[in-house]
Order: C-alpha cells, then sequence, then structure tokens
C-alpha cells in the first residue's frame, strides 16, 4: 500500500480505537503504528542510502516510488519488532505500546495483500529483519523489479493504493478482435 492508503486506515483505525476506548495514547498509537511506521523508509533513504545531500520531501517520495533503493533495512517493518514491543505492552500494561503494534500490524497486513504479490519475492518473509540480513537487506534479492512508469505524478504515487512501479499492466486489447455488438 502507498503512503496514502496507509494515511486514510490510519485515521480510521486511530478513530475506532479512540471511539471503543476514549484512550488518547491508544488512538496515536494505532496512528505511530498504521502510518509512522513508514519513517523508517526515510531513515533507509538518508543513512543506508546515503541521500542526506537530497532530504527534502519530493526527493525521498521520487527516490522511493521509483524504487531505487538498492538496500532495504526497514528497521521497524519487522516481525522481531513486533513481537518485541508486544511483550513489552503486556508486561507494562502499555496501551500505546499496544496500539502501535496494532496499528503496525494493520500496515503490514496491508503492505503484504496489496502490495507483496506483485513487489516482494517473498511477502511475509520480507517483513522479518533477519531474513532481509541473511539478504544483505538488498533490494534485488527481495524485491521483483519494477516497470518503469514516470508518468504518474508524485502526488498520484502517493494516494494510489498500489505501487504504479510494481502494479500489473494493464489488459491490452486488439481493437480487430473486439466485439462490436
Amino acid at each position: 500500500m502507498m503512503p496514502g492508503g496507509h494515511l486514510v486506515t490510519s485515521v480510521a483505525l486511530s478513530g475506532a480505537a479512540y471511539s471503543l476506548t476514549g484512550s488518547v495514547p491508544a488512538a496515536a498509537g494505532c496512528f505511530f503504528g498504521g502510518f509512522l511506521i513508514d519513517a523508517d523508509h526515510y531513515f533507509d533513504y538518508l543513512f543506508i542510502e546515503r541521500q542526506w545531500r537530497r532530504p527534502m520531501p519530493q526527493d525521498f517520495l521520487r527516490y522511493y516510488f521509483e524504487s531505487r533503493a538498492e538496500r532495504v533495512v526497514l528497521p521497524l517493518h519487522s516481525w522481531e519488532l513486533m513481537g518485541a514491543l508486544t511483550v513489552v505492552a503486556l508486561t507494562w500494561q502499555a496501551p500505546l505500546v499496544a496500539a502501535y503494534v496494532v496499528g503496525a500490524l494493520m500496515h503490514l497486513f496491508f503492505d503484504i495483500v496489496i502490495n507483496g504479490e506483485y513487489g516482494l519475492k517473498s511477502p511475509v518473509k520480507f517483513y522479518s529483519f533477519f531474513y532481509r540480513q541473511s539478504q544483505a537487506f538488498l533490494a534485488r534479492n527481495l524485491a521483483r523489479p519494477p516497470a518503469r512508469r514516470p508518468d504518474a505524478s508524485l502526488a498520484s504515487q502517493f494516494w494510489s493504493v498500489r505501487s504504479a512501479a510494481h502494479a500489473p499492466e494493464p489488459a491490452r486489447t486488439d481493437p480487430g478482435t473486439a466485439d462490436s455488438a
């Protein structure tokens, strides 16, 4: 799922959490886990890909949407982190942390269901930090090569459900074989 989809689903989950619990920490945790988990993409962009000379959001989004990353560390997108945070939430009765886990699991679920089939070689394994480490964090080992679609604007890609780079090609029909009924 692209950032706009995560934003919308996170706002909805946060609203539902607040409606059900009346807890601002629970609502905030759902939003942080559902949307702000993607801050690790920016971390990768600046520190792993060494793009600190181009820190502006439009440069980051263009780089990300065009699938130019060579390494994919994504420390927050991790089953291992979700497990550790679940232990913390249960041990210390921390609603903010518990809600973060709920939001993050929703985020990972949508990533797997919406992006996994087209973009990732092994969608469920991809979200294991240790699996990505075993692949040297190399994008070419973890993701399928994207189809380049430079005509899509940054705004349209932000709000799209699936990355234009990994969306299936539209079916093409031969005008000579179309039914003329």
